[in-house]
């Protein structure tokens, strides 16, 4: 640190005063958001876009620690109010735009064929807020990916919501999520975390461990384009090669 140069301590970071002036007003507001977000990941609020069986798996597991949580996205409010139900705690079911404004972290946990729709929806209120995209790619008969090798669904996120901190970290299966443990033979499934934002990937690297997972911090964003087709390779063994649902994948070091 150069002489002069005063930083003060936030949570597990440090934010640099003289960096912080240099920046626009617009950039400093989406770095105190984003800040305000990491000091502390117990009692954060969330907000779920995507109320099918992913979405209510992860927040039943992060509800547990005591997150704020509002689901959102279904095809009807009854099924909304239900996700909420499943997942308990005191979450509450709201519209996709309550969901972003609730949320200091938002995931998005939707059927890949309406995703861009959906986060393009409410993109004015994803600026400056740390998103978990839990999503995989997949085509809608599950035969492989709709896109991959050259982009990643985290990639085409990031340009549909540039303002946000987009968050690559597939989960397990949402069998898997809803079981009464995480273990898999007796370990649990890696979490590949991606992310151009350190500090926004250091924030899912510790909601992932909260699942409880194993979260792995692999990088950049563009990582994504190697860690959802892991996801495909485990739907096809899973349900194409009847492995089951019970399975995952581990990086051994």
């Amino acid at each position: 640190m150069r002489p002069g140069k005063r930083r003060r301590w936030r949570g597990r970071y440090w934010h640099d005063d003289d960096a912080s002036r240099s920046r626009s007003p617009a950039e400093r507001a989406r770095n105190d958001h984003l800040l305000q977000a990491i000091e502390d990941t117990v009692g954060m609020k969330i907000g779920i876009i995507g109320a099918g069986n992913v979405g209510t798996g992860l927040g039943k597991r992060l509800a547990v620690h005591g997150h704020d949580i509002m689901v959102s996205f279904a095809r009807s409010p009854d099924k909304v109010r239900t996700a909420a139900m499943t997942i308990g705690a005191g979450a509450r079911a709201g519209s996709p735009e309550e969901a972003v404004a609730h949320g200091e972290v938002v995931i998005i946990a939707t059927p890949w064929a309406v995703t861009l729709e959906a986060v393009r929806s409410v993109a004015t209120g994803l600026d400056g807020k740390i998103v978990w995209d839990a999503t995989n790619p997949l085509k809608g008969d599950m035969s492989g990916l709709a896109i991959g090798t050259s982009t990643s669904g985290g990639e085409e996120i990031s340009r549909a919501v540039p303002g946000a901190h987009i968050v690559k970290a597939v989960p397990p299966f949402a069998e898997v999520l809803h079981s009464d443990s995480m273990e898999i033979a007796g370990q649990l499934p890696s979490v590949f975390v991606c992310s151009d934002n350190g500090d926004a990937r250091k924030t899912i690297v510790d909601l992932v461990g909260q699942i409880p997972a194993t979260a792995v911090e692999a990088g950049p964003l563009s990582l994504a384009r190697y860690s959802e087709p892991l996801g495909m390779l485990l739907v096809q063994l899973a349900y194409a090669q009847g492995m089951g649902a019970r399975i995952g994948a581990s990086l051994i070091r």
